[in-house]
Protein backbone atom coordinates (compact mmCIF):
# COMPACT_ATOMS: atom_id res chain seq x y z
CA UNK A 1 0.00 0.00 0.00
CA UNK A 2 1.43 3.37 -0.96
CA UNK A 3 2.42 5.64 1.91
CA UNK A 4 0.61 8.95 2.27
CA UNK A 5 2.84 11.97 1.69
CA UNK A 6 4.21 13.56 4.80
CA UNK A 7 2.57 16.89 5.53
CA UNK A 8 2.58 19.48 8.23
CA UNK A 9 0.99 18.56 11.52
CA UNK A 10 -1.26 21.57 11.35
CA UNK A 11 -2.75 20.75 7.96
CA UNK A 12 -4.55 17.45 8.11
CA UNK A 13 -6.07 16.13 4.91
CA UNK A 14 -9.44 14.34 5.00
CA UNK A 15 -7.70 11.29 3.52
CA UNK A 16 -5.19 11.17 6.36
CA UNK A 17 -7.95 11.58 8.91
CA UNK A 18 -9.96 8.77 7.37
CA UNK A 19 -7.06 6.33 7.21
CA UNK A 20 -7.63 5.40 10.85
CA UNK A 21 -10.92 3.92 9.64
CA UNK A 22 -9.44 2.37 6.53
CA UNK A 23 -11.66 -0.63 7.06
CA UNK A 24 -14.86 1.37 7.38
CA UNK A 25 -16.57 -0.72 4.73
CA UNK A 26 -15.85 -3.69 6.96
CA UNK A 27 -16.64 -1.95 10.20
CA UNK A 28 -20.28 -1.44 9.26
CA UNK A 29 -20.78 -5.17 9.19
CA UNK A 30 -20.23 -5.57 12.89
CA UNK A 31 -23.02 -3.47 14.37
CA UNK A 32 -25.50 -6.29 14.57
CA UNK A 33 -28.51 -6.66 16.77
CA UNK A 34 -30.80 -9.27 18.15
CA UNK A 35 -34.40 -9.44 19.23
CA UNK A 36 -33.72 -10.74 22.75
CA UNK A 37 -33.40 -8.27 25.64
CA UNK A 38 -29.84 -7.71 26.85
CA UNK A 39 -28.44 -7.76 30.36
CA UNK A 40 -28.94 -4.88 32.77
CA UNK A 41 -26.14 -2.33 32.55
CA UNK A 42 -25.06 -3.40 29.08
CA UNK A 43 -24.81 -1.05 26.12
CA UNK A 44 -24.16 -4.02 23.85
CA UNK A 45 -23.55 -7.74 24.16
CA UNK A 46 -20.96 -9.63 22.14
CA UNK A 47 -21.42 -13.35 22.69
CA UNK A 48 -21.00 -13.97 26.41
CA UNK A 49 -19.28 -10.62 26.95
CA UNK A 50 -20.86 -7.25 27.35
CA UNK A 51 -19.88 -3.66 26.74
CA UNK A 52 -21.16 -1.85 29.81
CA UNK A 53 -22.95 1.46 29.78
CA UNK A 54 -20.39 2.65 32.34
CA UNK A 55 -17.55 1.94 29.89
CA UNK A 56 -19.37 3.75 27.11
CA UNK A 57 -20.22 6.73 29.32
CA UNK A 58 -16.59 6.99 30.45
CA UNK A 59 -15.35 6.85 26.87
CA UNK A 60 -17.72 9.65 25.86
CA UNK A 61 -16.73 11.87 28.79
CA UNK A 62 -13.01 11.30 28.24
CA UNK A 63 -13.35 11.93 24.51
CA UNK A 64 -15.22 15.20 25.03
CA UNK A 65 -12.63 16.43 27.55
CA UNK A 66 -9.69 15.45 25.35
CA UNK A 67 -11.26 16.91 22.23
CA UNK A 68 -11.70 20.31 23.85
CA UNK A 69 -8.00 20.35 24.78
CA UNK A 70 -6.64 19.03 21.46
CA UNK A 71 -6.34 21.62 18.69
CA UNK A 72 -5.19 19.05 16.12
CA UNK A 73 -8.19 16.83 16.88
CA UNK A 74 -10.42 19.83 16.19
CA UNK A 75 -8.68 20.42 12.85
CA UNK A 76 -9.05 16.77 11.90
CA UNK A 77 -12.75 16.78 12.72
CA UNK A 78 -13.26 19.96 10.70
CA UNK A 79 -11.56 18.29 7.73
CA UNK A 80 -13.81 15.25 8.13
CA UNK A 81 -16.94 17.38 8.26
CA UNK A 82 -15.87 19.30 5.16
CA UNK A 83 -15.35 16.01 3.35
CA UNK A 84 -18.72 14.70 4.54
CA UNK A 85 -20.52 17.79 3.24
CA UNK A 86 -18.86 17.40 -0.15
CA UNK A 87 -19.46 13.65 -0.21
CA UNK A 88 -22.68 12.90 1.71
CA UNK A 89 -22.11 9.16 1.33
CA UNK A 90 -18.77 9.32 3.16
CA UNK A 91 -20.35 8.53 6.52
CA UNK A 92 -21.86 9.96 9.68
CA UNK A 93 -20.46 13.10 11.34
CA UNK A 94 -17.60 12.33 13.72
CA UNK A 95 -18.40 13.07 17.37
CA UNK A 96 -17.83 11.93 20.93
CA UNK A 97 -21.13 10.08 21.24
CA UNK A 98 -22.31 6.83 22.74
CA UNK A 99 -23.14 5.48 19.27
CA UNK A 100 -19.64 6.24 18.03
CA UNK A 101 -18.10 4.59 21.08
CA UNK A 102 -20.27 1.48 20.77
CA UNK A 103 -19.54 1.17 17.04
CA UNK A 104 -15.80 1.32 17.64
CA UNK A 105 -15.87 -1.07 20.60
CA UNK A 106 -17.87 -3.56 18.54
CA UNK A 107 -15.49 -3.19 15.62
CA UNK A 108 -12.54 -3.95 17.89
CA UNK A 109 -14.21 -7.10 19.23
CA UNK A 110 -15.25 -8.39 15.83
CA UNK A 111 -11.88 -7.64 14.23
CA UNK A 112 -10.21 -9.82 16.84
CA UNK A 113 -12.67 -12.65 16.20
CA UNK A 114 -12.36 -12.28 12.41
CA UNK A 115 -8.58 -12.47 12.72
CA UNK A 116 -8.88 -15.85 14.43
CA UNK A 117 -11.28 -17.05 11.76
CA UNK A 118 -8.87 -15.95 9.01
CA UNK A 119 -5.80 -17.34 10.74
CA UNK A 120 -4.29 -13.87 11.15
CA UNK A 121 -2.39 -12.59 14.18
CA UNK A 122 -1.21 -9.05 14.82
CA UNK A 123 2.02 -8.48 16.72
CA UNK A 124 2.76 -5.49 18.92
CA UNK A 125 5.37 -4.35 16.39
CA UNK A 126 2.70 -4.36 13.68
CA UNK A 127 0.48 -2.25 15.93
CA UNK A 128 3.41 0.14 16.40
CA UNK A 129 3.88 0.37 12.64
CA UNK A 130 0.19 1.11 12.14
CA UNK A 131 0.38 3.90 14.72
CA UNK A 132 3.37 5.28 12.85
CA UNK A 133 1.43 5.17 9.59
CA UNK A 134 -1.54 6.89 11.20
CA UNK A 135 0.78 9.56 12.64
CA UNK A 136 2.41 10.67 9.42
CA UNK A 137 0.28 13.80 9.12
CA UNK A 138 -1.14 14.12 12.64
CA UNK A 139 -0.63 12.37 15.98
CA UNK A 140 -2.53 9.09 16.01
CA UNK A 141 -4.08 9.94 19.37
CA UNK A 142 -5.50 13.18 17.96
CA UNK A 143 -7.01 11.33 15.00
CA UNK A 144 -8.66 8.80 17.30
CA UNK A 145 -10.10 11.57 19.49
CA UNK A 146 -11.36 13.44 16.42
CA UNK A 147 -13.18 10.31 15.31
CA UNK A 148 -15.00 9.95 18.62
CA UNK A 149 -12.87 7.80 20.94
CA UNK A 150 -10.57 8.78 23.82
CA UNK A 151 -6.84 8.54 23.20
CA UNK A 152 -6.45 5.50 25.47
CA UNK A 153 -8.09 3.48 22.67
CA UNK A 154 -5.37 4.39 20.14
CA UNK A 155 -3.61 1.02 20.28
CA UNK A 156 -6.94 -0.81 20.08
CA UNK A 157 -7.94 1.16 16.99
CA UNK A 158 -4.50 0.67 15.45
CA UNK A 159 -4.70 -3.08 16.10
CA UNK A 160 -8.15 -3.18 14.49
CA UNK A 161 -6.86 -1.40 11.39
CA UNK A 162 -3.77 -3.59 11.20
CA UNK A 163 -6.00 -6.66 11.49
CA UNK A 164 -8.24 -5.50 8.66
CA UNK A 165 -5.20 -4.84 6.49
CA UNK A 166 -3.71 -8.28 7.14
CA UNK A 167 -7.04 -9.96 6.41
CA UNK A 168 -7.25 -8.12 3.10
CA UNK A 169 -3.72 -9.23 2.26
CA UNK A 170 -4.58 -12.81 3.18
CA UNK A 171 -7.54 -12.61 0.81
CA UNK A 172 -5.40 -11.38 -2.09
CA UNK A 173 -5.45 -7.55 -1.92
CA UNK A 174 -2.46 -6.19 -3.82
CA UNK A 175 -2.19 -2.68 -2.34
CA UNK A 176 -3.94 -0.98 -5.26
CA UNK A 177 -7.29 0.23 -3.93
CA UNK A 178 -8.94 0.04 -7.38
CA UNK A 179 -7.51 -3.25 -8.63
CA UNK A 180 -9.86 -6.21 -9.21
CA UNK A 181 -7.87 -8.26 -6.70
CA UNK A 182 -8.28 -5.68 -3.95
CA UNK A 183 -11.96 -5.07 -4.70
CA UNK A 184 -12.62 -8.80 -4.57
CA UNK A 185 -10.68 -9.08 -1.31
CA UNK A 186 -12.78 -6.28 0.17
CA UNK A 187 -15.99 -8.10 -0.69
CA UNK A 188 -14.66 -11.32 0.80
CA UNK A 189 -13.48 -9.51 3.93
CA UNK A 190 -16.88 -7.85 4.29
CA UNK A 191 -18.53 -11.26 4.08
CA UNK A 192 -16.09 -12.57 6.71
CA UNK A 193 -16.87 -9.72 9.11
CA UNK A 194 -20.61 -10.18 8.62
CA UNK A 195 -20.31 -13.90 9.26
CA UNK A 196 -18.16 -13.31 12.31
CA UNK A 197 -20.56 -10.74 13.74
CA UNK A 198 -23.44 -13.15 13.20
CA UNK A 199 -21.67 -15.89 15.11
CA UNK A 200 -20.95 -13.51 17.98
CA UNK A 201 -24.69 -12.77 18.27
CA UNK A 202 -24.23 -9.04 18.85
CA UNK A 203 -27.09 -7.17 20.52
CA UNK A 204 -27.46 -3.44 21.09
CA UNK A 205 -29.33 -1.81 23.95
CA UNK A 206 -32.33 0.02 22.40
CA UNK A 207 -31.45 3.00 24.58
CA UNK A 208 -28.58 3.69 22.19
CA UNK A 209 -30.47 3.18 18.95
CA UNK A 210 -31.09 0.36 16.54
CA UNK A 211 -29.30 -1.47 13.78
CA UNK A 212 -29.81 -0.25 10.22
CA UNK A 213 -29.28 -3.25 7.97
CA UNK A 214 -28.95 -1.10 4.85
CA UNK A 215 -26.36 1.29 6.20
CA UNK A 216 -24.95 -1.35 8.55
CA UNK A 217 -24.47 0.92 11.54
CA UNK A 218 -26.13 1.91 14.79
CA UNK A 219 -28.74 4.54 14.03
CA UNK A 220 -30.27 7.07 16.45
CA UNK A 221 -33.44 6.39 18.37
CA UNK A 222 -36.49 7.65 16.51
CA UNK A 223 -39.67 8.49 18.36
CA UNK A 224 -42.90 7.95 16.46
CA UNK A 225 -45.34 10.73 17.30
CA UNK A 226 -49.03 10.18 17.47
CA UNK A 227 -51.24 11.66 14.77
CA UNK A 228 -52.21 14.52 17.10
CA UNK A 229 -48.61 15.26 18.18
CA UNK A 230 -47.23 15.19 14.66
CA UNK A 231 -50.07 17.16 13.14
CA UNK A 232 -50.99 14.20 10.93
CA UNK A 233 -54.62 13.14 10.89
Amino acid sequence: MAKPRRGTRGAVSPRAARMVLAGAVLAGAVAGCGDEPIKMGAAAVVGDDRITTAKVDRAVLDCEKQFKADQVANQVRTALENQRQQQPTSGEPADCSARSAIDTMLNIEVAAAAAKAAGVSVSESQVDRMIGLMSQQAPAESIVVALGMPKQFTRDVARMNATQGLILQRLGADGNAQSPATLQAQQQALALFRQTAGKLDIKINPRFGSFDANRMTVTPITTRLSATESGVR
